[in-house]
């Protein structure tokens, strides 16, 4: 139960966090409340509408639950905002009072204290450090770019915002998959560079929703420019913020995260972040976790539930076990096949900077929530070797069909 006092704890230190009687946060409610709330013409606030928290879904269409479910918004498609040739201001976007929206464009004297000075860990430091009251549902939406905050700080450590100076800057270089929603958003990605000073951010998305609005390309388009292999969006943050500088680009070619894809052959990223992943309900995401563990390539997700997150950690030897015959014959090399089955951990933790509240599925009672629970999947060389635990890939501990139906259940990605 101290997992359901933390959610509740963390909503509930918000004017709007409400907390219904079977234990959920009703949300749309709150969207409705400060009118932003539909589909087409709200901004960042966009969605489909309907009971599915994710619009694309390559596997598991059917509903095994039988749970009623309200059909999407036909039509909608993420990233429908990118068909047109102008970006969204902070006012256009936000669809909020001024006093309540966390600005990228700063009048003279009003930018955030550099981040290095700061102490910014929870939703509480940030809505201090960015001089905004918490009547702001500001927290609804940033979650998704506060969330790659914490995987890259404070779960894989590839930076951070003490980590570089005007004299030292960071080029980091960072391949998001699965984005969806994501994609009506962008512009708040930048809260990233006002959080990391004297860093040079390269954003990379990939997924379904990626792959198709890019393929809808119209001339002069602002994702256009992802055909051309140019950013669709930049943002560089204030020179007393670090004027660091934030690049988005939208990978559109293939609908999957392949390391053999011709771009990134000698481009390995810095690091793979993949929010809200559900690593066992999709197939596309096995190669990630196997090409992750050979290349040790730094690999992070966030899960819903704490136990989805468990049942998965569990899977990986599994995964690895079931895939190593045919690696091998594949001709992988003795330093390839070290990495894939060395021992490792694979730590679960509370994000301090989920989305505020339980998502409304009321036979739940267990904390599910976006972006809920951190999993490191590949860390450090350092990390690794300081933390590892016997958890080697000899044989498989439990039949990999079993556990990825249980995962499915904790998960209830038949209602995502």
């Amino acid at each position: 139960m101290e997992k359901v006092t933390q959610v509740q704890a963390l909503l509930k230190q918000f004017p709007w966090g409400r907390i219904e009687t079977d234990g959920t946060f009703a949300e749309p409610l709150v969207r409705a409340y400060y009118n932003v709330l539909g589909t087409e013409g709200f901004g960042y606030w966009s969605i489909p509408g309907g009971s599915n928290a994710h619009l694309q879904q390559p596997s598991n269409t059917s509903d095994p639950s039988g749970a009623l479910r309200v059909e999407d918004t036909k039509g909608f498609e993420h990233g429908n905002m990118l068909l047109s040739n102008k970006l969204l201001t902070d006012e256009t976007g936000w669809k909020l009072e001024k006093r309540l929206i966390p600005r990228l464009v700063f009048e003279p004297g009003m930018e955030p204290e550099l981040a290095s000075k700061a102490d910014i860990v929870d939703w509480d430091s940030w809505y201090r450090w960015r001089n905004l009251p918490k009547e702001s549902p500001a927290a609804l939406l940033l979650h998704y770019p506060l969330t790659v905050y914490q995987l890259l700080v404070n779960v894989l450590h590839v930076t951070g915002p003490k980590r570089n100076s005007p004299e030292s800057r960071q080029a980091l270089n960072v391949h998001y998959i699965g984005a969806e929603v994501e994609l009506n958003m962008l512009p708040l990605f930048s809260e990233l560079a006002l959080l990391l000073p004297y860093t040079d951010i390269k954003m990379t998305f990939f997924g379904i929703a990626v792959h198709s609005i890019v393929n809808k390309a119209k001339k002069n388009s602002i994702v256009k420019k992802a055909k051309q292999n140019e950013p669709v969006y930049t943002y560089t943050s204030p020179a007393s913020c670090g004027a660091s500088t934030l690049s988005i680009f939208l990978h559109g070619d293939h609908e999957d995260w392949d390391p053999r894809l011709p771009f990134l052959l000698g481009s390995k990223p810095d690091a793979i972040v993949g929010p809200n992943a559900g690593l066992t309900s999709y197939p596309a995401w096995q190669f990630v976790i196997l090409c992750c563990h050979t290349d040790n390539t730094p690999f992070a997700v966030t899960e819903y539930a704490e136990q989805s997150a468990e049942l998965q950690r569990d899977a990986f030897p599994q995964i690895i076990a079931h895939a190593l015959p045919r690696l091998h014959s594949t001709g992988m090399n003795g330093s390839e096949l070290h990495n894939l089955t060395r021992p490792r951990e694979y730590p679960i933790a509370f994000n301090p900077f989920q989305r505020p509240g339980q998502r409304n599925l009321g036979s739940v009672r267990l904390p599910n929530v976006p972006n809920g629970f951190t999993m490191r999947v590949v860390g450090s060389d350092q990390q690794e070797i300081i933390h590892a635990v016997s958890a080697g890939v000899p044989l498989p501990a439990s039949d990999l069909s079993e556990l990825l139906q249980k995962t499915e259940q904790f998960s209830l990605n038949g209602l995502d």
